[in-house]
C-alpha cells in the first residue's frame, strides 16, 4: 500500500510567522523594563526639544505615551501585518539593538521602506491593545517617514 505524505500549507506557515512576529512585538513592548542597553547609545530628539533615550524607553515605555519623537534608524527587518507593517529599526550608536515600529498603511507616504536603508521616522508613543483587550503602553507608531 502506498503511503501519502502530508504537506503543510504555505498559508498556515505564513499565519504562524505573522502571529509569532506580533507576539514578539508585544513581548518587546511589555517587557521593555527588563531590557537594558549600553550607555553609549545616542539619544534621538523630541519635536519639542526633549530627547528620546532608547535605554529609558526600554526601562519604562509607558511614561513616553503621548509624546512625538524623530528617530533616525536603519531598517533591519520588515514584517507585513494586514495593510500595516512592523519595522525593526537599528538606531545609530548601537546597531545590535532593534526598535519595533508600527507603520500604519499610508504613513510612509511615497517613501519606499527597504531593508538596509536609513530613514528619519516621526513616531508617536501610543497605547494599544492586544487581541484579548489587554492594554499595552509605549507602542511606537510611525506618523511620517523621510529618507535620510
Amino acid at each position: 500500500m502506498a503511503r501519502r505524505s502530508k504537506r503543510k500549507s504555505r498559508r498556515g506557515n505564513s499565519n504562524t510567522s505573522m502571529l509569532l512576529m506580533m507576539a514578539a512585538v508585544v513581548v518587546l513592548v511589555v517587557v521593555a523594563g527588563a531590557m537594558a542597553l549600553k550607555p553609549s547609545q545616542r539619544e534621538q530628539t523630541h519635536e519639542q526639544g526633549q530627547s528620546f533615550s532608547v535605554e529609558d524607553y526600554r526601562r519604562d515605555a509607558s511614561r513616553f505615551t503621548g509624546n512625538v519623537y524623530r528617530i533616525e534608524g536603519r531598517v533591519e527587518h520588515i514584517e507585513t501585518l494586514g495593510n500595516d507593517r512592523i519595522v525593526a529599526v537599528a538606531v545609530p550608536g548601537n546597531r545590535q539593538e532593534r526598535l519595533p515600529l508600527l507603520v500604519r498603511s499610508g504613513a510612509a507616504g511615497r517613501v519606499n521602506l527597504t531593508r538596509g536603508d536609513s530613514f528619519l521616522f516621526e513616531v508617536e508613543c501610543c497605547t494599544g491593545h492586544t487581541d484579548d483587550q489587554r492594554e499595552v503602553k509605549g507602542v511606537l507608531v510611525v506618523r511620517h517617514v523621510e529618507t535620510k
